[in-house]
């Protein structure tokens, strides 16, 4: 017999209302219980404490867990350097590169071994896995290549390891300006440096910018000549001089002096007077042919910020520290040092990653808020209040176990953990859900609380432990993930497994407990509160109030509004409205739904070819409407956007310099200006900022190169959509400049990802290759599709132009001269020589000695010059050498042991990658089948790296479903009815298809992916809970098959549409885009409201994916489960029957 409501009525326990008769004991023998639960129920004091101490551990926990804004990947690279002076790069590559490259190759751990041979130098870059230890990489390599030494050229020099790691990347950087010069400006910056290196969450602080000191000796040519002496005479008479030397001690009487002869000089102006020979009896004094100034080094870098010339600190922290605790700390000892500084001095803090790390960790976590209120919100209404509080308990308690498991493995919070926490805040109630939903309708069959929450459990903890293995299952492959995305990606499968094991704890033994001690059924009428313990609440409430108030008034004035409001909404609106709910709509509903099974049961074969049109035509829809591929979400609105400029080869800093500051007034001719917050130049240095995960962000690496960084102000407070910007910058900035190539684009959020467009020419001439690169080019630059590319580019470097010298070997040893003493002459004369250095007080400067700038900045400088002799006798360059200028030699690059070169480009704004990549490969598609033998052509960069995340999402995903599909076979001791799980898993990714298409996003390689992994684990549940339940109703309570399967349904219909809602509506706000500042409402009444930003463009795809595919999957689980249950059954009493001596007939 069933109620109104659906619900399954025992004529045993009906008629024993309490269940405590003898009778009562005999019936509740059919019902299992879970040790587990009835242990804790047993011992509810113990359950208590417990929870308190979750609760006191997980937020201490929380607050102690380091944030940042990216997860911190160690991306271990090394690089093998050797010299091997005067050889071509053909020779270079022969004898040198292939040698190291064929034992370094062995080396497992490395997934890229690169390499460059140039004119007598050679550098091969090893990187290696995610997650390598950089130590045992750096001792493998040395092992390599001290097994490679013996083969290597006598002439060669010992190849040098240097170590890289990506992780120490700055968090900050900290720039100064002043209307008092560059030097000041460098020595502030110095000041600051010690003190920030000062902080122990500083790695260290590195200066970039400003004018370097040093004490300049600028010889003159004709007075060198003149005088008959040389450089290197001039560098030994200042290196003998600038000397301090002990003397060992004299003892005299009972005293013991020290010896010290004490020449350092200390003042710059002393070496003018020393002497650097005797000639004909008259001394010849530095000053007869040097002059000697403290002035400043060549410029090599430049820095501007709002065209105002800076000096920048760059701030790194150690690996594991809190972002934002070191941000506040260096912060605090700038707000120290500022009122020391010149009162024209401005501090200005670009490329804050903490700030954004605290925008990230404060969106997520008003997400995570958000969908709580949403969540209580359902969960009232279908539960009523007293009910709901139970599965309310669940999402904090699961939570801060899960931060004290997340804290004590060492996991920092992160965007991806967060993100994994609103993933995880739906799918964590579930089992709260099904178990307090299954004690409250015991406690209606007449159970008494105890007895209730105990057998309640027992009927369900079996499913649900299953339920959560299988969900587990579904990430579980995803832990596997390789590579620097799997790295990244890898926290939300770790967090996920976390989250939801600790739900399943709180489900079976916190939840049941507190039901065993608290439940009632709404219906029944509340005992009111003792006068004691109602006073002692208010006093509690006012105790909290009054310490809230002390810390900030107005939010103890919202808190207690809010919750009067809460009060009021309660008691006179929301509590009849959830029994109104309760009482008349959700009867309705179940009604509704067994209705339309029966017609369903009854009209299999309709249902089921409608499903599969469904399926088919979803797949047709999206094919034809929907927005395509992508690999990451391309659609973030930028934060940062970039402008490269690349000069020539060879170019002097100062001409960059002048090409950067054109950049920079063009600039001022791009609309939504207002929407920036600071423009950033630089030549000839690293920019910093970016993307801290991106090790091509670093900015300029040379003097031909520079890089302009526009940082935007915050989402919610630009004028102009930043995508618009961008495409205006794209098309006009640089189009007026010649003479160098200026390219803008966007920085990239997530993973280091490769570029848009990248294609390798792999072959074994180098002449040839460089001939298809530039055919290539030239293919693309004369196609529509070049003008969706910015920064087209081959990595054949043009020939940097040389000043060859060659000295004639037989000559030269004529006069007792070789080709070293030749070269060493004429770098100290061009390049400058450090002869010593000068000290004041803890600084200290370099002394170059060389050439006076006029002889230095023309060529035919060198007709005039001399290489001393031995015996003082003065040779002219121009006896033993010949010289001319031409075009140095080319680079041969490698890529794991092939000759290759290597075009990339990226993709103008608002166009997708994908498709401007199929463009391409369209356009280059003749010219790759007529490449001549023994060439190839391959696509890589992020085109490589999504074929590779596809295939490994399609084998987590195919994994995933033998997981669970074993999982369910031990369940259900059956092969049967895992089958009926799994088609239901397989058919709901027509609803992700289909929110796809009407939300007009594309399908995720990444994110949409595992999305898809992440649906079929919570799939699973719903149709566990349910085929459970109608196998108990058949077995123990000997209902027929048809009835089992309706009253089944409707029994489980409100707690299966509960979890998809819940689920559905944890991640709603990020879905949708829904901003909302809770922490800025009760702090300071500013809730920023607004819709879109970072987080929604980066996670919306996968929350639609995963709402729309849920959503669709209850349909599934009500209807379409139900439909082949019924029908596998009808096969298997069909095989009994005729393939067996069984029979068996359903009723």
């Amino acid at each position: 017999m069933n109620d109104d409501s659906g619900r399954d009525h025992n004529p045993d326990t009906d008629l024993l209302p309490g269940a405590n008769s003898p009778r009562a004991s005999v019936v509740s023998d059919k019902f299992r219980e879970f040790r587990a639960t009835s242990l804790a129920i047993e011992h509810k004091t113990s359950v208590l404490v417990l929870l308190f101490i979750i609760g006191l551990m997980g937020a201490l926990a929380y607050r102690a867990t380091p944030k940042e804004s990216f997860p911190e990947m160690a991306i271990p690279m090394i690089a093998i350097n050797t010299i091997y002076p005067g050889v071509s790069p053909a020779d270079v590559e022969s004898q040198v590169t292939r040698i190291l490259e064929e034992d370094l190759a062995t080396i497992s751990e490395i997934s890229d071994l690169t390499s460059t041979s140039v004119e007598g130098y050679a550098s091969i870059l090893a990187e290696f896995d995610v997650g390598m230890d950089l130590d045992e990489a750096l001792q493998q390599v040395r092992e390599k290549v001290d097994l490679a030494k013996p083969d290597l050229p006598e002439d060669a020099e010992e190849p040098t390891i240097v170590e890289f790691n990506f992780s120490e990347m700055p968090i900050m950087q900290v720039n100064l300006s002043g209307e008092y010069g560059l030097v000041r400006l460098k020595e502030i910056a110095e000041e600051l440096q010690d003190r920030l290196e000062t902080i122990p969450s500083i790695l260290r602080a590195d200066v970039r910018g400003g004018l370097e000191r040093e004490v300049k000796v600028d010889v003159d040519l004709a007075q060198m000549n003149y005088h008959g002496i040389a450089i290197d005479d001039v560098i030994d008479a200042i290196r003998n001089e600038n000397v301090n030397i002990p003397g060992g001690s004299i003892d005299v009487g009972a005293t013991k002096y020290l010896v010290r002869v004490d020449g350092e000089f200390d003042d710059p102006t002393l070496i003018e007077d020393l002497v650097i020979t005797i000639k004909d009896g008259r001394p010849i004094y530095v000053r007869d042919v040097a002059t000697v100034d403290f002035g400043f080094a060549e410029r090599e870098t430049f820095a501007r910020m709002d065209r105002r010339a800076t000096v920048t600190v760059d701030v790194i922290k150690r690996s594991g520290e809190n972002i934002i605790e070191t941000a506040e700390l260096v912060e605090a000892e700038i707000n120290q040092i500022r009122p020391l500084l010149p009162v024209t001095t401005e501090v200005a803090i670009t490329g804050d990653q903490s700030y954004n790390t605290r925008i990230m960790v404060s969106s997520l976590e008003n997400n995570i808020i958000s969908g709580l209120i949403l969540i209580v919100g359902v969960l009232l209404f279908f539960l009523g209040a007293g009910t709901s509080i139970f599965v309310a308990i669940s999402i904090p308690s699961s939570m801060f176990l899960s931060f004290i498991v997340l804290q004590a493995v060492g996991t920092t919070m992160n965007m991806i953990v967060l993100f994994s926490l609103i993933l995880a805040l739906g799918m964590l109630v579930d089992n709260a859900i099904v178990v307090v939903e299954n004690i409250y309708r015991y406690l209606e069959e007449g159970w008494d609380r105890k007895a209730a929450a105990k057998k309640a459990t027992g009927e369900v903890a079996l499913p649900i432990i299953a339920a959560t293995a299988t969900t587990l299952a579904a990430f579980a492959p995803l832990l596997f993930w390789p590579g620097e995305v799997g790295e990244f990606m890898g926290y939300l499968p770790q967090t996920l497994i976390v989250t939801l094991t600790s739900s399943l704890f709180v489900a079976l033994v916190i939840v049941p407990t507190l039901c065993a001690m608290f439940m009632e059924l709404n219906s029944t009428e509340r005992v009111p509160l003792r006068p004691a313990a109602r006073w002692a609440l208010i006093g509690t409430a006012t105790l909290v109030l009054f310490l809230v108030a002390g810390i900030n008034l107005l939010t103890a004035g919202l808190l207690a509004s809010t919750f009067f409001t809460l009060w009021i909404l309660h008691h006179f609106i929301l509590r009849r409205a959830a029994r109104r709910f309760q009482e008349s709509v959700l009867p309705w509903i179940i009604d509704v739904y067994e209705g339309n099974l029966r017609w369903a049961l009854e009209h299999r074969a309709t249902v089921i070819a409608g499903t599969l049109a469904g399926f088919v035509g979803a797949a047709g829809i999206f094919s034809t409407f929907g927005k395509g591929l992508e690999y990451f979400p391309e659609s973030m609105p930028p934060g940062q956007m970039t402008v490269q400029v690349k000069t020539p080869v060879g170019t002097r800093a100062s001409v960059t310099d002048s090409v950067v500051q054109r950049v920079e007034q063009e600039l001022m001719t791009i609309g939504g200006r207002q929407d920036w917050e600071s423009v950033v130049a630089n030549t000839g240095s690293g920019g910093g900022g970016g993307n801290p995960m991106d090790r091509g962000s670093g900015g300029p690496s040379g003097p031909e190169s520079g890089r302009v960084s526009i940082s935007m102000v915050d989402f919610q407070d630009r004028e102009r959509d930043a995508f618009e910007t961008l495409a205006e910058m794209q098309e006009k900035i640089g189009r007026e400049i010649a003479g160098a190539e200026v390219t803008v684009d966007k920085i990239t959020e997530g993973p280091p990802q490769g570029t848009p467009v990248s294609i390798e020419i792999v072959g074994d001439v180098p002449e040839t290759l460089e001939v298809l690169s530039e055919e290539a080019v030239d293919i693309l630059e004369s196609s529509p599709v070049y003008l969706k590319l910015v920064g087209l580019e081959s990595d054949i470097e043009d020939a940097r132009p040389e000043l060859a010298v060659r000295v004639d070997r037989e000559k030269a040893a004529l006069y007792d001269l070789n080709t070293s003493k030749v070269g060493t002459a004429i770098r100290g004369a061009i390049n400058g020589i450090e002869a010593a250095k000068y000290r004041t007080g803890n600084e200290e400067f370099d002394i170059v000695v060389r050439l006076a700038e006029p002889y230095r900045d023309e060529l035919e400088g060198l007709r005039e010059l001399t290489v001393m002799a031995e015996g003082g006798i003065q040779v002219p360059l121009l006896s033993v050498a010949t010289w001319n200028v031409e075009d140095g030699a080319g680079t041969i690059r490698r890529k794991n042991q092939d000759r290759m070169v290597t075009i990339t480009s990226d993709v103008a704004a608002g166009y997708s990658n994908n498709a401007v990549l199929g463009e391409v490969q369209e356009v280059l598609a003749d010219f790759e089948s007529a490449l001549p033998p023994g060439f190839t052509m391959r696509y890589t960069g992020q085109s490589q790296e999504q074929d590779e995340a596809t295939e490994f999402l399609t084998g987590a995903f195919l994994t995933a479903l033998l997981l669970i599909g074993f999982i369910l076979i031990s369940q259900f001791n059956s092969v049967v009815k895992p089958v009926i799980i799994l088609t239901s898993v397989v058919m709901s990714t027509m609803g992700v298809l289909i929110g796809l298409t009407i939300f007009r996003m594309p399908f995720g390689i990444i994110n949409t992916g595992v999305g898809i992994i992440a649906l079929a684990g919570i799939v699973v549940n719903n149709a566990i809970i349910l085929i459970d339940y109608i196998d108990v109703l058949r077995r123990r309570d000997g209902m027929g098959r048809r009835e089992a399967l309706v009253q089944g349904g409707k029994t489980r219909l409100r707690p299966v549409v509960l979890t998809a809602i819940t689920t559905a509506l944890g991640m709603a706000p990020l879905a949708i885009g829904l901003n909302f500042d809770f922490f800025g409402l009760y702090g300071s009444l500013n809730p920023e409201l607004y819709w879109g930003g970072e987080q929604a463009a980066w996670w919306g795809p996968m929350a639609v994916a995963i709402i729309a595919g849920l959503l669709f999957a209850t349909f599934l689980t009500l209807v379409l489960v139900p439909i082949l249950y019924s029908l596998i059954d009808d096969a298997e009493v069909f095989l009994k029957r005729h393939f067996t001596h069984e029979a068996e007939v359903p009723s």
